[in-house]
């Protein structure tokens, strides 16, 4: 492992409408700004080819986007379910699953979240507004098709003693929201560390890893401008150092 500059692993999928594999750069300047290397890789690769890549890194970040397959929780696909990537949910999985079983730095955000949750056997809410009675929005896209990354949906509270609540400082703070799905089922080893303000599970994390955290919202969109967000990927690339 790097003693001065960890590299972080994001697998990487075809986006852009299918024409090339390609990667938020708020996701890549953030692990930059915190100390890292990002590294990103292709989904589409052999699980041999996987691996070698996955001991090559010090730690893994799971980035947002379309939803998983909801038969690898075995559930039928609700009509909202859409954008499902086969190699993706492969190559997440398979990463998730290493990095816990050997204490490797993993890092969930929003989709990367839910796929750590299914990857040890948890399960989904696929559609929050037809399957969670809440009035609170939490895809900012159904109230403006070009919403601000930065722009604060709603709170999360942090549960008091938790790992995120040290990173972020502060018991409650406004988070950014573009996501219809959420955990259901947490998978064994979780707890959940914070909530929205109707109930639906924000973040969670493995109290006995190096660093297993995953959040709802989009921290790498809000780091810029806010400590309290970069925290998080300050406090990632040194557990992965």
């Amino acid at each position: 492992m790097s003693s001065k500059t960890p590299i972080i692993l994001i697998p990487t999928p075809i986006q852009h409408g299918k024409l090339r594999y390609s990667m938020s750069k708020n996701y890549v300047h953030s692990l930059i700004a915190a100390g890292a290397a990002p590294f990103l890789m292709p989904v589409a690769l052999g699980n041999d080819a996987i691996r070698h890549f996955y001991e090559m890194c010090d730690g893994i970040l799971l980035a947002g986007g379309s939803d998983c397959d909801p038969q690898l929780f075995g559930e039928p696909k609700h009509d909202k379910t859409a954008g499902i990537d086969d190699d993706r949910d492969r190559a997440e999985i398979l990463l998730t699953q290493w990095a816990v079983a050997d204490d490797k730095a993993i890092f969930g955000i929003c989709r990367g979240m839910q796929m750590m949750n299914v990857a040890m056997g948890g399960t989904l809410i696929q559609d929050i507004p037809s399957q969670w009675p809440t009035n609170l929005v939490h895809s900012a896209y159904a109230i403006n098709p070009d919403p601000p990354r930065d722009g604060v949906s709603h709170a999360a509270q942090f549960a008091a003693g938790s790992r995120i609540a040290q990173i972020i400082g502060v018991p409650e703070a406004g988070v950014n929201s573009f996501h219809h799905q959420s955990v259901k089922r947490m998978a064994d080893g979780f707890v959940p560390t914070s909530t929205s303000p109707d109930g639906i599970i924000e973040s969670f994390e493995m109290p006995n890893k190096r660093f297993s955290l995953g959040v709802q919202w989009h921290p790498e969109d809000m780091a810029a401008g806010r400590d309290d967000m970069m925290n998080l990927f300050r406090a990632f690339v040194d557990s992965a150092r």
